[in-house]
């Protein structure tokens, strides 16, 4: 579970800690404690918070002196996935960790649905870099820089919603050899997660015996494949497809004899025509997604 401090939380509100601490006192805002009483707050604290309070809305500094930092809240205050999007790219490139993790942390505490930010200001943001990678206006390395940079972050999300019992369904997330880094299944990952989903991700080196002890062991009741057309994703490479579409129908056959559903997501899909009559359903936008798990 990922934490924020009092000190952090009282930034982003634009509050100072005496108000903060009277807010958690009488209720306005929730958090959970330390054996030593100190107060500790997660962004679905935060996400609640601007949810329930009226007041919230009217702030839309959130309280950052960085003036880049003020627009982007703006943004995220109007919606403006497009220009998000653009500004996620741009600061991708530039590793501008701060930046990438305002966006997307800002849009997630403002109570953004998770679909929503991978379809509307992630997936964008990637393509944008793709499409400049395509047009000869970026190299193979600052596209993988950007990819990855924007990765981890989102990864972040997951610690918001920490395996558990939810719904009681387990999910188990495949992610092909050669097709790095994985922020199309990170993206699935979440999203499951956020639709009550305990959720295990194989990274790129699953071994086939393994995952089928996984699937025995941990009664795994959905499996996800995501491959993406991404040119920094190998694993769709034409020397690297037969490989990919070989791993996919095995690993479908496998979960399909166990009686598990198998999903697969991604505009990758294209290149492995065969591999559709192998899963039970198929998604692109993340918002998809959603309504085949819930």
């Amino acid at each position: 579970m990922r934490y924020l401090s009092s000190n952090d939380v009282a930034e982003i509100l634009g509050i100072n800690i005496s108000t903060l601490k009277r807010w958690t006192d009488s209720g306005v805002i929730e958090c959970s404690r330390t054996a030593g009483g100190h107060r500790k707050f997660t962004m679905q604290h935060v996400r609640d918070y601007y949810k329930n309070q009226n007041v919230a809305r009217k702030n839309n500094d959130l309280g950052l002196e960085h003036l880049e930092h003020k627009r982007i809240y703006d943004l995220i205050n109007k919606q403006d996935f497009s220009e998000l999007a653009r500004k996620l790219a741009d600061a991708s490139l530039e590793s501008d960790e701060l930046s990438v993790s305002t966006i997307i942390n800002g849009a997630y505490m403002k109570g953004i649905k998770v679909e929503y930010i991978c379809d509307e200001i992630v997936e964008p943001a990637s393509t944008m870099v793709e499409n400049a990678l395509r047009q000869g206006y970026l190299s193979h390395v600052e596209t993988f820089i950007s990819r990855k940079l924007i990765t981890r972050i989102v990864e972040g999300l997951n610690q918001n919603k920490p395996n558990g019992l939810f719904n009681g369904k387990t999910a188990l997330c495949v992610n092909f050899e050669d097709n790095l880094p994985d922020l199309g299944v990170v993206m699935s990952e979440i999203v499951l997660r956020h639709h009550g989903y305990n959720v295990l991700n194989t990274g790129s080196h699953a071994d086939l015996g393994n995952l089928q002890a996984v699937i025995e062991k941990k009664k795994v009741d959905l499996v996800l494949f995501f491959l993406c057309d991404m040119q920094c994703c190998m694993a769709t490479v034409k020397d690297n497809l037969e490989k990919t579409e070989k791993q996919t129908k095995l690993i479908a056959e496998m979960a399909q004899k166990a009686g598990v559903e198998v999903i697969f997501g991604g505009s990758g899909l294209q290149f492995l025509p065969s591999v559709t009559s192998s899963t039970d359903a198929t998604f692109i936008k993340y918002s998809d997604l959603k309504q085949i798990i819930v």
